[in-house]
């Protein structure tokens, strides 16, 4: 995944944590485009 992808979805998760309450799992089930190794991917940068 290319880095500005990443870092885009990293900051959409993080601010969805903060104002939903949710968990980064959470958050990723609703992006079924991503694959497993790119939820990762991003969970590792969490």
């Amino acid at each position: 995944m290319p880095t500005w992808k990443k870092t885009i979805f990293v900051n959409a998760i993080k601010s969805r944590m903060q104002s939903e309450n949710r968990t980064a799992e959470d958050s990723l089930k609703e992006y079924v485009k991503l694959t497993e190794t790119e939820k990762t991917e991003i969970l590792n940068e969490l």
